[in-house]
């Protein structure tokens, strides 16, 4: 029980007494007036020989009288009395106390270890907690915002790219999505990770162009405080170790620095990460999705990309078709579009249709996702006429002569038929994982088999 100057017993000392916490008052004059049991025993002497001692007799590096002067809390290490063993290092925080009219009037200590040797498990702890912390403030860029029903389209092209991702998603090598700019590599990233054995754990997405170079290995490794000019107060985490058990996101991989590139290189081999300033490395475990809209062979050529990065990155790569390569996949995509809007407009007249089947589509579905959203804007009924669409898009129609509809119809046929038996006999006749594999409803998988008059037969046994 520890003792208490005369006219201070009361409740509210009581219960200061009973915390574990160490804590201390000193007057003005830095005259100890109370203390606790905890700091008391922290400081390896009886309460009684505290009270009415200067507050250096009890902390010679105390800053008391700095921090009643300021006005300002401070926290630090302080030694306490004895030599040797008997001498005990404890971290305190100093706060001043004022009055009701807002004169400080004292100050209070709180002791919050008994050793140098207690801080290690708490570091420790509170590592782990400034990485959920971190993992909680950037929550909203850390979840996937689109899954395989976010690809829209029924071609070819794009079941086969999203039959190829299905597969690679059961595996954990790195991925590289390779296609133009408005193609979809981001859905294509989002959905290796959603139907991957990580969907549940962090995807964590970086835009490679959108950050200046000197600053992009702080923001991909992390830093501790003090690393250079301008960093946080309390360091930072970085997006690799944000990614921990999950999926890393590296888009627009193309404008990486190098430099940046060959310490990915080794993360990527060893799974350890150095923040900027540290000695300690960090284990990570992420799987890497890579996707660029560059020619990286020429890149290498020109020595702008290291040719270990890439190869080490791209033993599975996605190419994402164009636009005007899956011209069949665009009435789908208008009709999502507008349903997406949520304005009147539900259809495209023959005419219009027939401009945006033409068109070349530079900018592939973002294009078309922004020309449908104005020309519906526009429209004064609900059904976007050619005179909606931008001049440009309009004057295909005229100008451009259709697409050789029958010898590319029968390719495509025939292409999609045998994906479609293909699938079907390595899912063993089971119509629901096919249409899954396909990225397609059941009854649109019954309709093609219907369609290409296809049977099913159970597959050849062994």
């Amino acid at each position: 029980m520890s003792v208490f100057s005369p006219g201070l017993e009361n409740t509210a000392e009581c219960i200061l007494d009973a915390l574990s916490v160490g804590v201390i008052f000193c007057d003005r004059g830095g005259i100890v007036r109370f203390v606790n049991s905890s700091c008391a025993s922290n400081l390896g002497i009886q309460p009684a020989q505290a009270l009415g001692r200067h507050i250096t007799g009890l902390f010679p590096d105390s800053r008391a009288a700095a921090v009643m002067e300021n006005g300002v809390a401070e926290m630090g290490e302080q030694r306490g009395p004895g030599q040797g063993r008997k001498c005990r290092t404890l971290l305190v925080e100093s706060i001043p106390v004022r009055n009701s009219e807002g004169e400080v009037t004292g100050l209070l200590a709180q002791c919050s270890f008994g050793g140098p040797g207690e801080f290690v498990p708490l570091s420790a702890r509170v590592e782990r907690l400034d990485q959920k912390a971190g993992k909680k403030r950037l929550g909203l860029g850390m979840a996937t915002r689109y899954s395989l029903d976010s690809i829209l389209g029924q071609s070819v092209a794009v079941l086969t790219a999203k039959q190829q991702m299905l597969r690679y998603a059961q595996t954990d090598a790195p991925v590289l999505i390779l296609g133009a700019t408005g193609t979809g590599k981001e859905l294509f990233a989002n959905a290796v990770h959603q139907s991957s054995a990580r969907s549940s754990g962090p995807f964590v997405g970086i835009n490679c162009a959108a950050i200046p170079h000197e600053l992009f290995e702080s923001e991909i490794f992390g830093y501790l405080p003090g690393s250079f000019t301008g960093a946080q107060r309390e360091g930072r985490m970085g997006k690799i170790e944000l990614a921990h058990h999950g999926t890393l996101f590296l888009d627009e991989v193309g404008d990486l620095p190098l430099t940046a590139q060959v310490k990915l290189l080794r993360v990527l081999e060893d799974r350890i990460v150095y923040r900027l300033g540290a000695n300690k490395p960090t284990h990570v475990d992420f799987r890497l999705v890579a996707a660029t809209n560059r020619d990286l062979f020429a890149m290498m050529r020109e020595g702008q990309f290291r040719e270990e990065f890439y190869y080490r990155m791209s033993g599975l790569t996605i190419q994402i078709p164009p636009l005007h390569e899956r011209t069949e996949d665009i009435p789908m995509l208008v009709a999502h579009q507008l349903s997406s809007l949520k304005t009147q407009v539900s259809s495209c007249s023959e005419a219009a249709m027939d401009a945006l089947m033409r068109y070349s589509w530079p900018g592939n579905v973002r294009e078309l996702i922004g020309v449908v959203a104005r020309a519906a804007s526009l429209c004064l009924g609900m059904t976007i006429e050619l005179g909606d669409l931008p001049p440009e898009i309009a004057a295909s129609t005229a100008s451009s002569p259709p697409p050789p509809k029958t010898l590319l119809a029968d390719l495509q046929s025939k292409t999609e038929s045998q994906l479609i038996l293909s699938t079907l006999r390595a899912r063993l006749e089971h119509g629901a994982r096919t249409a899954k594999a396909l990225g397609i409803s059941r009854a649109t998988l019954y309709d093609k088999t219907r369609k290409h008059g296809l049977t099913r037969e159970p597959a050849p046994k062994a």
